[in-house]
């Protein structure tokens, strides 16, 4: 028995009354449980869980429709995560959270591109056979000579006799660059280059200053092994909650909070339960008010404020020793732009004053169990699945890979994913994951891709008009959870056919 049960039945003892063990158990989720207990106290002495759910709806809007359950034995959730110490450490130089200063002068966009350019060049320092000079040089040098160097991309475009060109420019000059038709292979695999990349290329110095294009490289990962964690842990995985909806799948996500707290499946899966130490919602907690044109016809809850207050009693009830990390969304209360801070206090003043809780934007980077652990909610993507072919929606970690190609989830601005010009490129991974945690697409997918575990999250909202239209298919109500010492994907299923 826990401390927290045993201050409730110590509460009720003293009031000369009698509960049963559910009540116990629902009321530990319960931070202000002696009230609770004062009003059932008034015309009952015994409390049993059907009074203590009563008063939850009438207080929270949650609707307890499924019993609560203790694990198979009728024993309290002994969690062996509950007994080790977390292991883990926000990395706020890679978060725009408090720091953000763009004014949207011409000047901050200078920076802003700068930056990019001058942290993604570094990528290729030291690869093998690649000797690059800046383009100010490339004037001297023959018709015939071979070249090497890296630029961003401003402009793409096929000529009339079906070549390739792009403009390409550093800090300190251009060059364009042309793909021969004729060179059938490079010419598909150059398609994929988009403007505002900054690529590597090895050329072929032509007539008129022109760069006859060879080979090219994204600034890309290294290649190297998977790193596991240490310790007998597990990481939860979850986003796109979209709570206010008139889809939200609540009995399906009430399930899910059951599950966590080790209240639902056999020993074994309690047993897993028990080692989950660390929690990651990517994005969209709530469906947001005004996202989209007439909205409000699809809202259960109205009022961002009362979206929140449910998403708040739902995180109350996660078990204290989970380290719950809350990443922002584009439905959430935090402008639509790239990069997006965490949300702000004044809609989860409880979870902020919560230890377990921590507020990150979006992107983010946390080390979990000596880990890094990127965390994205996933919009951009929007622009690779409308700029590249051979990309699916059933398969977000398809266009994640090409993401992690650019070592940046900030792709052409001015593409349907609207980004903020700051001083420094948060968009950019300036350190390598050994996981990515990405949402948005509301699809679930998996991959690896030169040591970086992949994993897009689902939803808990159920299939949209707007998604069937488009031929998209969601997969609500999966959990996946990662054991860290293996890197191993478990998924956790909620949505049942008969639902």
């Amino acid at each position: 028995m826990n401390a927290k049960s045993s201050q409730i039945i110590n509460y009720v003892s003293e009031k000369n009354a009698i509960i049963n063990q559910n009540a116990v158990q629902l009321l530990s989720g319960v931070e202000n449980f002696e009230s609770v207990l004062d009003r059932i106290l008034e015309t009952n002495f015994i409390v049993d869980e059907k009074q203590v759910e009563k008063y939850l709806v009438e207080e929270t809007k949650l609707i307890k429709k499924e019993k609560k359950e203790f694990n198979e034995k009728g024993k309290e959730f002994n969690a062996k995560a509950e007994n080790i110490e977390a292991d883990f450490r926000i990395l706020d130089e890679f978060d725009v959270t408090g720091k953000s200063s763009s004014e949207g002068k011409v000047e901050n966009f200078l920076e802003f591109f700068h930056d990019k350019f001058n942290f993604l060049k570094t990528s290729f320092d030291n690869r093998s056979g690649f000797n690059p000079k800046p383009l100010k040089r490339l004037n001297a040098f023959q018709k015939g000579d071979e070249l090497d160097f890296i630029g961003m991309v401003f402009e793409k475009r096929k000529t009339k006799n079906g070549h390739l060109t792009f403009k390409i420019e550093d800090l300190e000059g251009e060059v364009t660059v042309l793909v021969l038709k004729d060179d059938e292979k490079l010419l598909i695999e150059a398609q994929r280059i988009l403007l505002d990349d900054v690529i590597g290329f090895k050329g072929v110095k032509g007539n008129n200053d022109f760069i006859i294009l060879k080979e090219f490289m994204f600034p890309d990962f290294p290649l190297r092994q998977q790193k596991k964690g240490k310790r007998e842990l597990n990481l939860c995985i979850t986003s796109d909650i979209h709570i206010g909806s008139k889809l939200f799948l609540q009995k399906q996500f009430e399930r899910f909070i059951e599950w966590i707290n080790g209240r639902i499946g056999d020993e074994k899966e309690i047993e897993k339960v028990g080692k989950i130490k660390y929690l990651i919602i990517a994005g969209d907690l709530v469906d947001g008010i005004g996202v989209y044109p007439e909205q409000i016809n699809e809202l259960s809850v109205a009022d961002i404020n009362e979206q929140y207050n449910i998403f708040i009693e739902y995180i109350k009830q996660i078990p204290k020793h989970i380290e719950i990390f809350i990443a922002p969304g584009n439905h959430d209360a935090v402008r639509r732009a790239d990069p997006q801070p965490a949300l702000p206090r004044e809609f989860l003043k409880e979870l902020y004053d919560m230890p377990n809780v921590h507020m990150i934007g979006s992107p983010s980077m946390i080390e979990i169990e000596e880990l890094k652990v990127f965390v994205y909610h996933g919009c951009s993507l929007h622009d690779l699945y409308s700029s590249l072919t051979g990309l699916d929606s059933k398969k977000p970690e398809k266009a994640i890979i090409e993401a992690l190609k650019r070592r940046s989830v900030g792709f052409t601005f001015g593409l349907r994913q609207p980004y903020v010009p700051e001083k420094k490129d948060f968009n950019v991974l300036r350190e390598i994951p050994d996981i990515y945690i990405g949402g948005d697409m509301h699809h679930n997918g998996y991959g690896t891709y030169r040591g970086c575990l992949i994993v897009n999250n689902g939803t808990w909202q159920d299939q949209t008009e707007f998604q069937t239209k488009m031929g998209h298919v969601a997969t609500p109500g999966i959990v996946p959870v990662i054991e860290l010492n293996s890197m191993k994907i478990i998924e956790n299923y909620f949505y049942k056919k008969e639902d």
